[in-house]
């Protein structure tokens, strides 16, 4: 089967700077932890897509969806099940517009669409500071996420319920100061005020809230001390080992401390033992 690599960004946990104990962390494997595969589910679903049975695509999404929210993962396995529907219909973009067009209604298509444009938009993008972008370049992202911003913010309304459109506009509104009126921590506090339970857009901010993008690891370390109180203990966990990464990264890459990385990577490691991310870092930065 096909596999996917999600961007769900570095991580780092707050417990290996001191907000948390050791003891705190729970050891073994994170069922959310490593690379992602294909489903068969998932292959049938872009079948139907590409035939134009949205309606049946949507009815998959919405049974999906249901059965998420009541397992480790919440929202975040939601997010991972659009983004392999788009992967495995080979992300066209106009049989994307046929389906939110033909569906206005529909809160999937609208959010998917969103997604879409916000992956397009990081595509152009390609990892590299804005700061490293000429004007063209910088002109096809603001276009595609402001396409992007407009299928979100209908999914905003379609599902008042449901905090994925505003963890979408996280990383649009760090890029662009703000969008919609809102930065990019005032989107992960609407998304918190939505759906306390949310766990993709604490994933999405645990990436543009670090110091490399718009935000601090302070942030971060008091995002994980207030995601602790509402989150499944599983969810909590997985996402602090998230905040460790980013702080491995930001070791690695920014502040080009190898050791400190090290030392990072193997307590995300040991929180998530079957982190092959994790282990790729023990393995890069050993010195």
């Amino acid at each position: 089967m096909q596999k996917i690599k999600m961007a769900l960004t570095a991580t780092a946990l707050a417990a290996a700077l001191g907000v948390f104990s050791a003891g705190n962390a729970l050891a073994g494997e994170c069922a959310l932890s490593g690379e992602l595969k294909a489903t068969l589910e998932g292959s049938e679903a872009a079948d139907l897509l590409r035939s134009g049975k949205f309606a049946q695509v949507e009815a998959y999404l919405q049974k999906r969806h249901k059965k998420n929210l009541s397992s480790e993962g919440g929202d975040l396995l939601t997010a991972r099940d659009i983004y392999e529907l788009l992967q495995l219909s080979m992300r066209e973009e106009n049989l994307v517009r046929m389906w939110a067009d033909e569906r206005p209604e529909s809160f999937f298509s609208q959010l998917t669409a969103g997604y879409f444009y916000v992956n397009k938009a990081g595509s152009v993008q390609g990892g590299r500071p804005m700061s490293k972008l000429n004007k063209s370049q910088l002109k096809d992202i603001r276009d595609l996420q402001d396409k992007a911003v407009g299928y979100l913010q209908k999914a905003m309304q379609l599902d008042p319920r449901s905090a994925l459109p505003q963890g979408a506009m996280i990383g649009i509104a760090c890029q662009q100061g703000q969008v919609a009126g809102k930065n990019a921590e005032q989107w992960l506090q609407a998304a918190n005020q939505v759906d306390p339970k949310n766990l993709d857009a604490r994933i999405e901010a645990t990436n543009y809230l670090s110091p490399r993008w718009c935000g601090s690891f302070e942030l971060l370390d008091q995002m994980v001390q207030q995601a602790s109180k509402s989150l499944p203990s599983k969810d909590a966990h997985y996402l602090e080992y998230n905040v460790v990464m980013a702080k491995a990264s930001h070791e690695e890459i920014i502040a080009k401390n190898k050791p400190k990385a090290n030392e990072l990577y193997k307590r995300a490691k040991s929180m998530c033992e079957n982190s092959e991310t994790a282990q790729d870092g023990v393995i890069r930065t050993y010195q």
